[in-house]
């Protein structure tokens, strides 16, 4: 009764976090059920959502060719640039091109706009695999379980079926211990989009100060 009782809770446990995921998903975003991330999916930064200077032409590729600028634009993207330090970098930009301010500055956010959504979607693309991946993983477990409830219902085990019953066991709990714990580093990686988001926003805000 005390297996019996294990496993059953077990089961409830995970089926209860496996409801509970789909509707927190659809709250979210509303359409995509490979999101599973509590936080609104955002699948593009867009100019207009942080930038409030001049017109910014996002496919522009133009910084790219301008050495100086990629490798400032590829600085300024990495999380370990602290802001302070970021925003010291800008400020010694400006005052090198202050001649042509406007278009260098425009050319530096659309460099940034481009660079972290790239990584930002990489990212992303990865949150949903990870979200498929925790998925069959689940359903793997409740498939162990439901091997488990049957041999329960068994009055007698053979010594074969024992054996079995302890390798679905051990094997019930490791899983399960994996897909929490993962579950719970999904949610760190939930918050990766939105920290992106808003250091470009900050980073926007930097550049637009000397737009002034």
């Amino acid at each position: 009764m005390i297996r019996i009782l294990r496993w059953t809770f077990a089961g409830l446990s995970l089926a209860a976090l496996s409801a509970a995921q789909p509707s927190s998903v659809r709250a979210a975003t509303g359409t995509d059920p490979d999101w599973p991330c509590v936080q609104r999916k955002v699948p593009h930064l867009s100019a207009g959502m942080v930038w409030a200077g001049p017109p910014v032409d996002e496919e522009d590729r133009s910084w790219k060719k301008d050495e100086a600028l990629s490798s400032l634009v590829e600085k300024l993207a990495l999380r370990r640039t602290s802001m302070e330090e970021a925003k010291s970098l800008i400020n010694a930009y400006a005052e090198r091109h202050s001649d042509d301010k406007k278009r260098h500055l425009t050319l530096l956010f659309t460099g940034l706009l481009q660079t972290i959504n790239k990584e930002r979607d990489a990212i992303m693309r990865g949150i949903s695999r990870y979200a498929h991946q925790q998925a069959a993983r689940a359903e793997g477990i409740k498939e162990t379980r439901d091997k488990l409830v049957a041999l329960a219902a068994k009055e007698t085990l053979s010594d074969e079926e024992k054996a079995k019953r302890d390798q679905l066991e051990e094997r019930l709990n490791w899983d399960t211990r994996i897909y929490d714990e993962r579950s719970q580093s999904l949610t760190y990686v939930c918050e990766s989009p939105r920290i992106l988001e808003q250091r470009l926003f900050e980073l926007a805000r930097a550049i637009q100060q000397h737009l002034d």
